[in-house]
């Protein structure tokens, strides 16, 4: 049994000297022998290190571990100028602005413009205020805002024409014109209405007084 546990190159050692007649070596006697399975064993497990078992905690450390805990407690919302300014910038170009605190004179243009309106819910003129505070303009106003706002689209695509982003915006846009003439073709229905009615007042009024 001990010769089975030395290893091959002993053992090769041993049987040559035995076949030529050679005492053994001492050395090799007085050798220790290793069990290669237990070594093999002791490597694996100092590989392996501890392993832990997780224990079942009792109820009370339970709950004296949940009243260390802080609750969660969300960030408020900001919803001041910068934060409404960041927004229409991330409406305007699809992303967030690089600079902290944005300089609205630097990043002005016909689109971010109208978006920066939109999020701080006000237009450029109108004077009458509908049932939920939000201004309303006159029809007067409202045309020549329209008007401005169309013009304003276009040269926002000009712009990203230069810089070769027109593709982007493009569809979106001209969405926007296009309702944006929808609602002056409206407003220019219902003056001509108005303008037909007052003519028809007048031919009435005319009559009556011959």
């Amino acid at each position: 049994m001990q010769e089975a546990n030395v290893s091959n190159a002993y053992r090769q050692q041993i049987n040559s000297q035995v076949k030529k007649g050679e005492p053994l070596d001492q050395s090799l006697k007085n050798r220790p022998v290793r069990n290669k399975r237990s070594t093999t064993k002791s490597n694996n497990a100092r590989k392996m290190g501890r392993s832990f078992k997780p224990g079942i905690r009792p109820r009370h450390a339970i709950e004296e571990s949940m009243k260390d805990d802080t609750p969660y407690r969300p960030k408020p919302a900001t919803s001041g100028p910068a934060e409404k300014t960041r927004l229409a910038y991330l409406m305007a170009y699809g992303q967030e602005p690089r600079a902290k605190h944005l300089d609205s004179r630097k990043n002005e243009n016909g689109r971010f413009a109208y978006l920066k309106r939109r999020v701080q819910g006000v237009r450029k003129f109108g004077k009458n205020y509908d049932d939920n505070g939000d201004p309303l303009p006159d029809d007067d106003d409202r045309f020549l805002e329209l008007i401005r706002e169309v013009k304003e689209r276009r040269q926002f695509l000009d712009q990203m024409r230069v810089m070769g982003k027109e593709h982007i915006y493009k569809n979106e846009v001209e969405t926007e014109i296009s309702q944006l003439v929808r609602e002056m073709e409206q407003i220019d229905m219902k003056r001509s209405a108005e303008l037909e009615r007052a003519i028809e007042l007048h031919e009435t009024r005319g009559q009556r007084l011959h």
